[in-house]
């Protein structure tokens, strides 16, 4: 009994100081919108520094990518689910799509995304001319498409 109570003692610990980590985390992170808009940004200046043209954010696109985001967040798992469909509904006949997820800032993300062979080939891709970032907790989406 004894051992079984120390255990529970042990588990609830845990379970608190992984909470607390948690606010901690989220009253450090910029609200979603900041964060999407200084993605941008530094996507834009990373494209720039390759000689590759900048993209426009598009309303759309934004709204296709934090309804993705938000989809993940309610998964709980990032995935590239329904991405034919929002290809369709974007009005374009090409795509592209990098998310992330648990990057505390952008600079984080691009980051992460410009290490990954996939993630930085869609980041400087050519026949992009519009982006939308959506976010959503802790994932987030980029489309950007022709």
């Amino acid at each position: 009994m004894r051992a079984w109570i120390s255990a529970m003692a042990l588990a609830l610990a845990v379970a608190h100081s992984g909470a607390t980590a948690r606010s901690a985390y989220a009253a450090t992170k910029p609200d979603e919108k900041t964060y999407a808009e200084r993605l941008g940004a530094l996507i834009n200046q990373y494209r720039n520094e390759r000689a590759a043209r900048p993209l426009t954010v598009d309303a759309a696109l934004t709204a296709l990518a934090r309804e993705h985001s938000v989809a993940m967040a309610k998964a709980g798992r990032l995935n590239h689910d329904e991405f034919p469909s929002r290809v369709r509904r974007s009005g374009s006949e090409m795509c592209v799509e990098n998310v992330g997820w648990n990057y505390r800032t952008a600079d984080a993300q691009l980051n992460a995304w410009r290490q990954s062979p996939g993630h930085d080939h869609n980041l400087l891709y050519s026949r992009v001319s519009r982006m939308g970032i959506g976010v959503a907790s802790d994932y987030v989406t980029f489309i950007a498409c022709e």
